[in-house]
């Protein structure tokens, strides 16, 4: 009897391995088959020597970006030439620059511009799944001494045009050209011996406000609330500049340098869900919820090879969730932060 209690015992534990085996077996077999297919998806599309070119070239960009610490990804998020020019393809602002720019104009040809921009950027994805890697904490520090740093560096900058202003040599804009130099002939880069231009601190700060709302880093709200308070007096700077001649081309200069961007400094008050809840709702409808795909899929939705069709736009592992609000005015801005 013993016997065949035992014999039984060790029956239904070998057909449960078994069952528990073939399961496992089964399971395996069909995720080598879906990486199959998925490794067949992210190659498909169009072949040549430009598609060829692209890969090489993304591969690289990539294999470069994945040796990098999570403080050089966020340091080269200020680097001018990777957002003007860089192989992410950034939006190009549509028509020309319009003499004197409304709200609607700025709304059309800059703010909305500069979201596209950012998301476009495959360093800002890539900053966004590394800070969740390294922790809130850590999150929170990085981004508030890189927020704070820049934010000090414009700061600077405006206090020259401010004081340039009040002694009314304002007139006549100044060009601002940002040096590129060539990096393995695929892609461009600011050189490195030289600081941020202002352009690159700008694209800069707006990404990391943006990055803390994205990952509700409350402790961050000090910070944001510098760059806020300087966006806040560029927009005044500009306002109290007569429009003449003479002197539009300046302010055309403060727009290309500064913070103000409604939506994106709206969308900031995110990193702590208690900040304005009642001004948040009212502007419910504006917020955007909206997946893209991770840092080191083979083409972004802003790839030209993946708008045209070239080259398929999957995730390399997962989608990244992002939102932020769209077309905030004027007005809105100046109703949320009027507490």
């Amino acid at each position: 009897m013993k016997r065949k209690t035992i014999f039984i015992i060790i029956f239904v534990l070998v057909n449960v391995a078994i069952f528990i085996g073939l399961r496992y077996w089964r399971a395996q077999k069909q995720r080598n088959a879906d990486e199959v297919v998925k490794i067949a998806q992210r190659y498909a599309g169009a072949t040549g020597l430009s598609i060829e070119t692209y890969d090489k070239n993304i591969s690289r960009w990539l294999a470069e970006m994945e040796e990098e610490s999570i403080e050089v990804i966020l340091r080269k998020l200020t680097d001018a030439a990777e957002w003007e020019c860089g192989i992410h393809d950034a939006p190009i602002h549509p028509g020309g620059t319009p003499f004197k720019p409304n709200e609607e104009e700025r709304e059309r040809i800059y703010h909305r511009i500069d979201i596209e921009t950012i998301l476009s950027h495959r360093r800002f994805r890539k900053a966004y799944e590394d800070l969740q890697k390294v922790g809130a904490k850590k999150a929170a520090v990085l981004l508030t001494r890189n927020i704070k740093e820049n934010v000090a560096e414009l700061r600077k900058e405006f206090q020259k045009n401010k004081d340039e202003v009040s002694r009314g040599e304002h007139k006549g804009g100044r060009i601002r050209v940002t040096s590129y130099s060539v990096n393995g002939h695929y892609r461009n880069i600011s050189p490195p011996d030289k600081p941020p231009t202002l352009l690159g601190r700008r694209f800069g700060v707006l990404t990391y406000i943006w990055l803390a709302a994205l990952l509700e880093l409350r402790e961050v709200r000090p910070a944001v609330e510098e760059a806020i308070q300087l966006a806040k007096e560029e927009y005044w700077l500009y306002n109290s500049i007569d429009v003449e001649i003479e002197t539009i081309d300046f302010k055309l200069m403060i727009i290309g340098q500064w913070l103000y961007n409604p939506s994106l400094l709206v969308t900031a008050t995110l990193c702590d869900p208690t900040w304005n809840v009642e001004g948040k709702k009212r502007l419910e409808e504006k917020l955007v919820n909206r997946e893209i795909v991770d840092w080191n899929a083979r083409s972004t939705e802003y790839n030209w090879h993946g708008r045209e069709g070239w080259v398929p736009i999957i995730p390399h592992e997962k989608m990244l969730k992002t939102r932020y609000y769209q077309g905030i005015t004027d007005a809105e801005f100046n109703d949320f932060f009027s507490k």
